[in-house]
């Protein structure tokens, strides 16, 4: 029990000596500013019960954290809940960081300009996104037409009530973000399915 008591008096005298130097150091501090501040501009001061609120804060939290008995456990669970909040912070920090890059990377295929070679969709999604803009309309011959790409190039295969229709899904695949080119293998009513190489050869 003696050697707790006196182990409780040096911590004591160990805290009031740095309150001291505290108090010393600030006072000088204080002095000096005094001293080459202007009459018009007087140094602000905190309220009295201000001081007095801090200075019991600071009490409490020494005696809290300085206690014999249990100051040490105390420290050490202060420690590991900053640590957690510290981690839990950086992750949450990262995962928004993974979120932005996605929409960033998002919009940059939105951006990407039609038939200047841009590839940045891979072919399945570029393929849907040309079935949702050129079948937007109700009176779209959705269910007769088949769309696929391969390496940004969009095939349009199917049979179209008109040459007019023919034209206007051509025309709208070309103007779609993120396509290369258009090969146009529609055909009206008693018309032969184009081919590949038909097609290649007209061009």
């Amino acid at each position: 029990m003696a050697t707790k008591i006196q182990r409780a008096r040096r911590i004591g005298g160990i805290a009031i000596g740095a309150v001291k130097a505290i108090f010393r150091t600030g006072r000088a501090w204080g002095t000096t500013r005094t001293r080459v501040a202007t009459a018009r501009r007087p140094a602000p001061t905190m309220p009295a019960g201000a001081t007095l609120a801090a200075g019991a804060a600071s009490g409490a939290a020494g005696a809290y954290f300085l206690d014999p008995q249990n100051g040490k456990r105390r420290r050490h669970v202060a420690f590991d809940r900053l640590t957690s909040l510290a981690r839990r912070g950086a992750a949450e920090g990262e995962r928004r960081a993974r979120y932005a890059a996605g929409v960033a990377k998002g919009s940059a295929y939105e951006a990407a300009g039609a038939g200047d070679g841009a590839d940045s969709l891979p072919d399945p999604d570029l393929a849907n996104k040309v079935r949702t803009e050129i079948f937007r309309d109700r009176d779209a011959p959705k269910g007769h037409v088949n769309v696929n790409a391969e390496n940004g190039v969009v095939y349009l295969r199917g049979q179209v009530p008109s040459a007019e229709d023919e034209k206007r899904l051509a025309t709208q695949t070309r103007q779609i973000a993120g396509v290369r080119d258009v090969v146009d293998l529609l055909h009206t009513p008693g018309e032969p399915a184009p081919t590949k190489e038909t097609v290649a050869a007209g061009r």
